[in-house]
């Protein structure tokens, strides 16, 4: 669930007066599912202000910076991703009371939700194309915030009381499956890492008729497995009719573009399977604590429910697993 979150008028202007933006024409709140996001429109164009809010998307005015430094990285790469403002003392970093944020560029282009089998195979090509830029980079300023499988374990076994005691309708079955299947996986210390995105998803790229034109939202970004941001981007991109089937085709033709860009070892072919199902389990576990903690949104419990269902995405890939390992092995 989209949601705006406030800042008052005289907050803003205070911020903007720091560029220089020209004439500010219109401040506009932007929905978000969680950062306080506003779209600002001035005499020589549009920009979008980010500030992290309180809680679980606080992010320290350290990881906001490693966070410029991978755009920095990207960008001195040509790679596809909006450029951040400078203030007119030279500095980046917007902060507000605790909360820390950055001022970047607007770009108009809109996601395909609905994506045909050629923008799977170009999106798979920026995938390989993000990899092969972010392998074995490492920003110098550190993120707090990580998904891995190891913080999920984690996060799983501090959050497991509170999940036991919401009124989230099949919590205990929710409990016994995620706890089976979470514990069952494993990721080698080998395998190539990088500065990964971690939220691929189809809302955060920007598409102008048939070429992509930017990819949005870092904020999720860690050092961490590629093969685990590659996870992610598949769950995203492969699964079809509002999370109700998988597609083979998509899922084929994803990592013929993927390797064009970057080649996959046999060490990430071996632990692709897992990181779909891993992919599908901590998505589950994130919405799941978002419907509890914040949203009490019935479209999130429907989500999570059905994404460790036998019916429901992990079920699918598992009814799917010889089909998927097949089309893995002859990538």
């Amino acid at each position: 669930m989209l949601t705006k979150q406030k800042l008052s008028l005289p907050v803003l202007k205070k911020i903007l007066k720091d560029y220089e933006l020209g004439e500010i024409k219109e401040i506009k709140s932007m929905a978000t599912s969680g950062n306080i996001t506003f779209l600002i429109t001035s005499n020589i164009g549009k920009f979008v202000l980010r500030l992290c809010p309180k809680g679980e998307r606080w992010r320290s005015k350290e990881e906001i910076l490693a966070e410029l430094e991978l755009t920095d990285h990207l960008l001195k790469n040509n790679f596809l991703i909006l450029k951040p403002v400078v203030k007119k003392n030279g500095e980046r970093i917007i902060s507000y009371k605790g909360k820390f944020g950055y001022l970047r560029e607007y770009n108009t282009s809109k996601p395909i939700l609905n994506p045909i089998v050629k923008q799977v195979e170009e999106f798979g090509k920026l995938v390989g194309w993000f990899h092969s830029l972010v392998k074995g980079y490492k920003t110098k300023n550190s993120r707090n915030h990580l998904w891995d499988l190891k913080e999920t374990k984690k996060y799983f076994q501090e959050k497991k009381r509170i999940i036991l005691k919401s009124n989230f309708r099949n919590k205990k079955e929710f409990i016994e499956r995620f706890e089976k299947e979470i514990f069952l996986l494993k990721f080698s210390k080998d395998l190539p890492s990088g500065m990964i995105h971690e939220d691929l998803g189809k809302r955060h790229i920007l598409w102008e008729e048939k070429k992509i034109k930017a990819v949005l939202d870092f904020d999720r970004c860690y050092y961490g497995k590629l093969i685990l941001d590659l996870g992610q981007a598949c769950r995203s991109w492969c699964f079809v009719d509002n999370w109700e089937k998988w597609s083979n085709g998509n899922f084929k033709v994803f990592l013929k573009g993927y390797i064009t860009k970057k080649k996959l070892k046999k060490i990430e072919k071996d632990h692709l399977f897992p990181a779909l199902k891993f992919a599908v389990l901590e998505r589950a576990l994130a919405f799941c604590l978002r419907y509890i903690e914040q949203t009490n949104d019935k479209e999130d419990e429907k989500f999570v429910w059905h994404s460790i269902s036998k019916n429901g995405p992990l079920g699918i890939l598992e009814k799917n697993e010889q089909g998927i390992k097949k089309i893995i092995k002859t990538a």
